[in-house]
């Protein structure tokens, strides 16, 4: 036999889906605030070459 009835288990259940569930939330919109939006983007002047190293910072789709 479980130490928990079935109702106990369930309930268990629900509250760890309810914290992964915000887990998951909070690891998606950690640091977004620093991510670069389509309007913050630079525009790069077309006579300049092309930069050699790529930024890899922030996200991207």
């Amino acid at each position: 036999m479980s130490a928990l009835s079935i109702n106990d288990q369930i309930t268990l259940l629900e509250v760890l889906l309810i914290l992964a569930g915000i887990g998951i939330t909070w690891a998606v919109y950690y640091g977004s605030e620093r991510a670069e939006l389509p309007g913050d983007a630079p525009i790069p002047e077309p006579g300049l070459p092309d930069d050699l190293e790529v930024d890899t910072r922030g996200r991207t789709l």
